[in-house]
């Protein structure tokens, strides 16, 4: 799911979009003007080292948890453990960002990452694991904030714009080619691909502290307190409450988040358990026992097979992502936000209530990239409404306040998805999941009357 991807160490950040004016006498900017702002360059090509290395990562870290443990229980669990920093740290990385060197703490953020991440071929314990998932997970939501913050003030509002597109386009090129390489690199090097990540944030780390990064520049004088740290989370979340078109975002995106929280971190099971049936065949009858055969070459096939094809799948939904991106980039006042979002959210319910007929991988390929390209124009839109709508002075904390508050559902529901796909089922689990989402969005289409707070201007107040 990418809601509100902007960069890959965070499943839920909005796109850094600011608002811009330009004189009648003066040029619009161009990519080139981009290209010469040498330390935003640097920051962008940090943002490719880490891109590349998470997006390794997500995928061998999956095939590294279910092939040790055959659980889906297991895995969704590391998948939460990554996840609950978000809400925990977040907002208060959102806090720090504004108040204390944005540089030392990115930096900082990429050597735990870094080094932390060699630690995990030596655990063979669930719970040592999910320790360091947590660990990891909390760096990146500290990486984060102080990084959205600083790009306005490295490129000025004048390029805000144009430099924020070359960022979403290096995020959304990596979300393809990412996965199209991490299982071929997983099944290669086994345990030795955390190498290659953790390498890859550390490279990200030496280009950022080569990296003028202007610090916050709010009050020194004020000290950071308990006191003072409350006070602007509490800001931070009484807008989301305050503010209409936001309340109803954050409203969609709670049952959008219980749907494919449950369903999407049961793609790879499904493809081994379901599609290859290879649970079922990893027994077989004999006149006098039955005899395992899980250590065998076939099963070791399928399980390289189911892989492989879960590489795949990611990146094709990733580039029906780009396509959505650039189409309604292009076409956006003809197409109109209210049938983005709405197509939208109807797609990624109606993908994975397919699995409920257990249909071929081609078939799959084929509706994960109509997915991809409709949740692409989806995610631009809801991009484009945030930045409408949260004033600049806010922003950081509003948006840290977003993240807690989704990922608060996406943990739980996380938690819930390996014990329910136990109990009655992979298949039914994911189609479920569809189901709910389905139901929940046509009563929200209705509710909001084809989601007409989409197309309504922010208000002036905004922008005072």
């Amino acid at each position: 799911m990418n809601l509100l991807d902007n960069d890959t160490d965070s499943p839920m950040i909005p796109l850094e979009t600011e608002p811009t004016t330009v004189s009648p006498t003066e040029k619009d900017p161009t990519y080139l003007d981009v290209f010469k702002n040498k330390d935003f360059m640097k920051l962008l090509s940090g943002q490719f080292f880490s891109n590349f290395g998470d997006a390794i990562f997500r995928i061998a870290i999956q095939l590294y948890v279910y092939e040790a443990t055959l659980s889906i229980t297991a895995m969704t669990l590391i998948l939460a453990a990554q996840t609950v920093p978000w809400i925990i740290i977040g907002p208060i990385a959102g806090v720090f960002a504004d108040r204390i060197s944005r540089k030392a703490i990115m930096v900082g953020a990429d050597i735990v990452r870094g080094t932390v991440i060699l630690i995990l071929p030596f655990l063979k314990s669930i719970y040592g694991i999910a320790i360091i998932a947590f660990i990891l997970g909390a760096a990146s939501a500290t990486f984060v904030a102080p990084r959205s913050a600083a790009i306005p003030e490295i490129t000025g509002l004048r390029l805000y714009v144009k430099a924020i597109s070359l960022s979403q386009l290096v995020f959304q090129t990596l979300a393809v080619v990412g996965p199209l390489f991490a299982a071929p690199i997983y099944i290669l090097l086994g345990e030795s691909t955390f190498w290659i990540t953790s390498g890859c944030f550390l490279v990200s780390g030496i280009i950022i502290f080569l990296t003028t990064i202007p610090s916050a520049s709010r009050d020194k004088k004020e000290v950071i307190s308990f006191k003072v740290v409350f006070k602007d989370l509490k800001e931070g979340f009484g807008y989301l409450v305050k503010h209409p078109t936001i309340r109803m975002l954050i409203f969609l995106f709670t049952f959008i988040i219980i749907g494919t929280a449950f369903a999407g971190p049961l793609l790879l099971p499904y493809l081994f358990e379901v599609k290859h049936n290879a649970i079922s065949i990893q027994y077989f009858n004999t006149p006098l026992s039955i005899t395992r055969i899980y250590d065998s070459a076939f099963i070791s096939g399928l399980k390289d097979l189911s892989d492989r094809e879960f590489g795949f799948l990611g990146a094709i939904v990733a580039l029906g992502s780009i396509m959505g991106n650039l189409i309604f980039g292009r076409f956006e006042k003809k197409i109109g936000r209210p049938l983005a979002i709405t197509l939208g959210s109807l797609a990624i319910s109606l993908y994975y209530f397919v699995f409920l007929f257990k249909p071929s991988f081609y078939v799959l390929l084929a509706v994960g990239l109509i997915q991809g390209f409709l949740n692409g124009m989806f995610s631009l839109a809801i991009n484009a409404l945030f930045a409408e709508n949260v004033p600049n002075e806010v922003r950081g904390r509003a948006y840290s306040a977003t993240n807690a508050y989704i990922q608060v559902f996406s943990v739980l529901c996380l938690s819930l998805s390996g014990l329910t796909a136990d109990s009655i089922g992979v298949v039914v689990t994911m189609a479920g999941a569809g189901i709910f989402l389905l139901f929940t969005t046509v009563v929200i289409i209705i509710f909001t009357r084809f989601y007409k707070f989409a197309s309504e201007p922010p208000s002036p107040i905004l922008n005072s």
